[in-house]
């Protein structure tokens, strides 16, 4: 169906139909993930995306779906597509026909079909979205950033958990600092729930570092920072705006003052490398953990950058098969917590028989 990646030997489904710049922009950074070695089949109408394929002057093998979810579409009825581009590429992952899938349409209806159709991972309540946000040391991924607005204790423990795979599998380090988010650092601060998963927290096996407040999450205090859905978003559109307005104020003070103008002229490269730090299309989308597949949500503005990096961003989870740690992990903390109420009851009848 299609030519095989050369580092991963995986096929990446790509929703040629999902977002606001679709599908011109999303079949530009497919064909540039191409040129990287990553295996690309578009989804979506294929004498649509033939067409488009045809002026855009690139060549890549297409998997024919009719339908199209609309951003504004409600989940309820984006479930009864099923022969719409974004179902069509989730259903390949289920059938491993494809080791992922990636689409910047619908965020609700991603994850909703994603769950539908792949399933939770066994040990998973609730799936998550998580993303990285750019901090003193690289970048610091968050979960949940939008998926459950309310959550239980033992959801943040699973959040921990996933977003440990995650890091080891796409920053690339090993033992990664896990925190809980919170309104200040003290394990006494917090909600119940943030206060119960941070004594389920201290018990695992996992690096876990305690509560961070969300100006620690910027300093580089964590590696992976744990919160609900709610809290998640609202860091996230606040990062984005803070990041966008300081851009924006610096561009008119600059414009302003004559001299600035010109002692800016040599500061460029920084400020490009500061913008991408703070960019979105460099990080490419966010993962939807907890499913039993691998699928990552884009931008609903992405544009070709951010398409090509997601499917990058994909290919590396396929193939670094981190479903499957997540199960490792999950396994190895549960069989952890098994052993220690067995220990804890044996100490207890020890101390209680005459």
């Amino acid at each position: 169906m299609a030519s095989r990646g050369r580092r991963y030997g995986v096929t990446i489904a790509v929703d040629a139909m999902g977002g606001d710049h679709a599908p011109d922009e999303v079949i530009k950074g497919a064909s540039d993930a191409a040129a990287e070695g990553a295996g690309v089949v578009l989804v979506g109408p294929e004498d649509v995306v033939r067409e488009r394929m045809q002026i855009l002057n690139v060549d890549l093998p297409v998997h024919h779906a009719p339908s199209v979810i609309g951003m504004d579409d409600a989940v309820s009825t984006s479930m009864y597509r099923q022969r719409s581009s974004l179902r069509v590429a989730v259903d390949l992952v289920a059938r491993e026909e494809a080791g992922a899938a990636v689409s910047a349409g619908n965020s609700a209806a991603i994850m909703a079909i994603a769950i539908h159709v792949l399933g939770r991972q066994p040990g998973i309540d609730r799936p998550a979205f998580g993303g990285p946000m750019p901090s003193g040391h690289g970048r610091t991924f968050v979960l949940d950033i939008g998926a459950n607005a309310a959550v239980k204790p033992n959801n943040l423990v699973q959040f921990a958990i996933m977003g440990e795979a995650y890091v080891q599998v796409c920053h690339g380090i090993e033992v990664p600092r896990i925190a809980l988010l919170s309104n200040g650092s003290e394990p006494t601060k917090g909600t119940k729930v943030i206060k119960e998963a941070y004594e389920h927290l201290a018990k695992l096996d996992l690096n876990f570092v305690g509560n961070v407040e969300g100006n620690m999450v910027f300093d580089g205090a964590a590696d992976v920072v744990v919160c609900d859905g709610f809290s998640g978003n609202v860091l996230l559109k606040t990062a984005e705006g803070v990041a966008g307005e300081i851009f924006h104020l610096m561009k008119n003070e600059i414009e302003k003052d004559f001299v600035a103008r010109v002692a800016s002229a040599a500061l460029i490269p920084v400020f490009q490398r500061i913008r991408r730090r703070v960019d979105y299309q460099e990080v490419g989308g966010v993962p939807v953990l907890g499913v039993d597949g691998v699928v990552i949500n884009c931008h609903g503005r992405s544009q070709a950058l951010a398409i090509k990096n997601a499917i990058l961003q994909a290919e590396k989870m396929a193939g670094e098969h981190l479903v499957e740690r997540i199960g490792e992990n999950l396994h190895h903390e549960s069989a952890e917590s098994g052993r220690r109420r067995r220990l804890a009851r044996a100490l207890h009848l020890r101390a209680t028989t005459p």
